[in-house]
């Protein structure tokens, strides 16, 4: 079975883990040993340093690697760092980014329209899905209430929870689930018995994408929990790198 892991970082990281790899080669080692065919991709510097450093090295890093798809990191354009909203469309078609990332508790900025507006109504015309962690926080506010603000707000926003814990937080975001038909998780810590089964029997696959969360998590982890789901193969294969592929392929640059 083909795997595509929407989750996966290398680089040097401020407060790395046992297990890093701190370039391209060696991320594809990693990829190889466990088995997995492609990556969306980010460097460790887009968070720990900032994205005008990291998204710089990430698309220098990657060139060349069909494996390897980049994503880049945002920020508010008010600032100036990244230029205007439209500028930053056009870097990302110049380097075929196709997918964001928000880090917003590292980099001290709201994820609301009165930052975002024409940066998220570019991202959603374009359909291009923004990716953000169950662990960041902003303005006071974190988990599962700062997802609902965020869609709340941009509804049609194609947005992925990532590494959101593995003790089962059906609870918090069924209800997000049924109300926004845009939002996705990762399966990276979804290491609840028998939770990728009862979301596809009351979901469908469709909104599941297998992420493995390396370094922070060892790829092994995820791979078992999916291959080892009681669903079928269809289901299998749509989470392991189907969806993904959809999602990426419905990307206007």
């Amino acid at each position: 079975m083909e795997f595509f892991d929407c989750n996966v970082c290398f680089g040097a990281m401020m407060v790395p883990p046992p297990r890093i790899a701190e370039n391209v080669q060696a991320l594809i080692e990693e990829m190889d040993f466990c088995g997995i065919k492609e990556g969306l991709v980010r460097h460790a510097a887009q968070r720990d340093d900032s994205p005008v450093v990291g998204n710089e090295l990430l698309s220098e890093e990657v060139r060349g690697f069909g494996r390897l798809h980049g994503t880049w990191a945002i920020l508010p354009h008010q600032t100036g760092e990244l230029g205007s909203p439209e500028e930053f469309m056009e870097g990302m078609k110049a380097h075929n980014i196709r997918a964001l990332w928000a880090f917003p508790a590292e980099h001290k900025y709201l994820m609301t329209r009165t930052a975002l507006g024409p940066l998220y109504d570019l991202i959603i015309e374009r359909h291009i899905p923004l990716f953000i962690s169950i662990t960041e926080s902003c303005g006071g506010i974190s988990g599962w209430y700062l997802i609902e603000q965020i869609l709340s707000e941009s509804s049609d926003l194609t947005l992925v929870v990532t590494d959101h814990g593995s003790w089962g937080q059906d609870r918090f975001f069924r209800p997000l689930m049924e109300k926004y038909e845009n939002l996705y998780l990762d399966t990276s810590r979804y290491e609840l018995d028998g939770g990728i089964k009862a979301f596809c029997d009351k979901y469908g696959p469709d909104r599941l994408l297998f992420g493995t969360g390396f370094p922070e998590m060892n790829m092994g982890g995820a791979l078992l929990t999916l291959a080892q789901a009681d669903i079928t193969t269809r289901e299998r294969e749509a989470i392991a790198a189907g969806n993904l592929k959809r999602l990426l392929g419905r990307v206007r640059l």
